[in-house]
């Protein structure tokens, strides 16, 4: 029978060999930006979309822009460090985007010509 002094050692140990397993493996990179960021125009809806993805066996993120309001001159538009990746008048999502290191993406909706008098509205969203 261990001692209690054994016993407590070996809780220790495992707890230690626990806590390196648990920091080798592949965790996921948690942004502060995930989930629905809403953009809006008077006529124009869309939902910026921040998830988790496996990407090569590790979890990063990937950004999506679904409209879902179009009532008027509407462009939905992605950028990946400042360059458009996905431009888009159509009412249906984009596809995903990964957004990893070394990667910002950002989203915008821009309403051309609100009511016929040439004033454009644009929402940008975040930039994660």
């Amino acid at each position: 029978m261990l001692s209690r002094r054994a016993s407590l050692r070996s809780a220790i140990a495992a707890l230690g060999v626990g806590a390196a397993l648990a920091l080798s493996a592949g965790t996921p990179a948690f942004a502060a930006n995930e989930g629905d960021h809403w953009l809006n125009t008077p006529n124009c809806t869309a939902d910026q979309k921040i998830e988790l993805h496996l990407y090569n066996g590790v979890y990063h993120d990937a950004q999506a822009i679904d409209p879902t309001y179009v009532n008027g001159s509407c462009e939905f538009v992605l950028t990946d460090n400042g360059s458009v990746i996905y431009d888009s008048t159509k009412s249906s999502q984009s596809p995903w985007y990964y957004d990893g290191p070394g990667h910002t993406i950002c989203a915008k909706v821009t309403e051309y010509n609100y009511n016929g008098r040439g004033t454009n509205y644009t929402a940008n969203g975040v930039c994660n």
